[in-house]
């Protein structure tokens, strides 16, 4: 199946050219399949950030290619725009991205800015809230920043998710929320998926959300792909992860635990729901 996102040979260089220039990509590849969810993955300043910033041509390519529906972001006669209505990004603390004083206002600003009329950009509104569970007559007047986290991270993808984008790019979409808002968004990113067939892109430090969502990775180190396939795949390389400064799963790293110890626990246990079956079958072996 061809790739809605195909990046290869990414290198991108802050300040180029000025005494503070720093290289934040080294050849990076990615890319994603309609409908897929992928995981990106690195330690703090490995280019996590930069590479999806290229997705939706945040930042142009200096050099390499990014490709999004077969559209060329290294091509300057490109109306960038085309590529936005395409792919929508949530940054990191998108509850910073709000602005408006009530949910339905903020939520309806990307479709009043492509010009929609008054009835469209109502439905826009009301399909994007609910999308993410804010029911829209519950919260359409609500003062944007007397919301939860948790709420306000989900207006603030609705207000992308109101573009109607095929692919939804969210930088660390579940940091500093409390384990009931990260439930309810991990939630929303699945049913996003399946109700509407989006892909998603989604770059995380915690891998038990990563085994949880993706079904490929993304591992970037020094500015460079280091890893990708399934996400058995790669975690089944913890000792290569360890070597990036990674992790694996809590359960991942109990079942090599269980087989230092001579237990035939199996390699690609990577979710809570595959441990608990794994130590069953070997209590009862």
């Amino acid at each position: 199946m061809a790739g809605i996102i195909e990046v290869r040979d990414l290198w991108h260089t802050y300040l180029r050219g000025t005494p503070l220039e720093a290289q934040a990509l080294t050849g990076a590849d990615f890319d994603l399949a309609p409908r897929e969810i992928a995981a990106i993955i690195g330690h703090t300043g490995s280019g996590k950030s930069t590479l999806v910033q290229h997705l939706n041509g945040l930042l142009r390519p200096q050099r390499g290619t990014v490709r999004v529906a077969g559209l060329d972001l290294a091509d300057p006669g490109l109306d960038i725009r085309q590529v936005r209505r395409l792919v929508g990004l949530v940054f990191q603390f998108p509850e910073q991205q709000l602005f408006e004083p009530t949910v339905g206002d903020d939520v309806a600003f990307g479709p009043r800015k492509l010009g929609c009329d008054r009835a469209e950009v109502r439905r826009r509104v009301r399909e994007a809230m609910e999308a993410v569970g804010l029911g829209f007559e519950a919260f359409k007047d609500r003062y944007t920043f007397g919301l939860s986290g948790g709420e306000m991270r989900r207006v603030a993808i609705a207000g992308v998710l109101a573009l109607e984008p095929q692919v939804l790019v969210l930088d660390e979409p579940t940091a500093s929320l409390d384990p009931q808002g990260r439930l309810e968004l991990l939630g929303t990113v699945l049913r996003l998926r399946d109700e509407r067939g989006i892909g998603v892109v989604f770059v995380s430090h915690n891998m038990e959300e990563v085994a949880e969502l993706a079904e490929r990775v993304w591992v970037i180190a020094g500015g460079r792909t280091a890893l990708s396939g399934s996400v058995q795949e790669v975690f089944w390389r913890a000792e290569r992860l360890r070597e990036l400064g990674l992790g694996v799963p809590q359960v991942t790293r109990l079942m090599g635990l269980l087989r230092e110890r001579g237990l035939a626990a199996p390699t690609d246990v990577i979710t809570l729901d595959q441990a608990e079956a794994a130590v069953w079958t070997i209590l009862n072996s």
